[in-house]
């Protein structure tokens, strides 16, 4: 029996969806299965539609901005709450037998908690961010291609095509 709807129906009217499937993390395959058409022509279509394309680029964007975030947060530290059990026992005394009972209680409290700067996300960052200040060996490009330079000539010196 064929389909009611083509292809490019599909995925046109299910922009949305597919935008948000990207946002969770389904790889091409899964948001294929779940618009009912072959992965191939998803990807055939995915390709060549500028509508997608600009879907799924913007919601891998706010997934890498969530990182970003989530990275400075790591670099300067934060604050959180931590649910913490806490173990709580009770001797009472029975009247009728005169027996010294313990009774356990588990308390759930709320700690306030704080995350200090990791030095690991700092580097990162700032290695990523401002390269040209933080990088291993800021020469290191400018080196290699004099290194380079220096090779060819010492070659050609004993090719004789000086």
């Amino acid at each position: 029996m064929a389909r009611n709807n083509s292809f490019e129906d599909i995925i046109e009217s299910n922009l949305d969806k597919i935008e948000a499937w990207v946002e969770g993390n389904n790889t091409d395959k899964e948001i294929a299965d779940k618009l009912g058409i072959a992965y191939s022509t998803y990807r055939k279509y995915k390709s060549t539609n500028v509508a997608l394309k600009g879907r799924i680029a913007t919601a891998k964007d706010k997934k890498n901005q969530e990182v970003e975030k989530a990275l400075f947060k790591k670099c300067i530290g934060y604050k959180y709450t931590e649910e913490v059990a806490t173990k709580i026992k009770e001797e009472v005394l029975d009247k009728e037998t005169n027996i010294i009972l313990v009774k356990e209680s588990v308390v759930v409290n709320e700690v306030k908690k704080f995350s200090l700067p990791d030095l690991g996300a700092q580097k990162f960052y700032l290695v990523n961010r401002v390269s040209a200040k933080w990088k291993e060996d800021p020469n290191k490009v400018s080196n290699d291609k004099k290194l380079t330079k220096l090779k060819e000539i010492e070659v050609n010196a004993k090719t004789g095509d000086i």
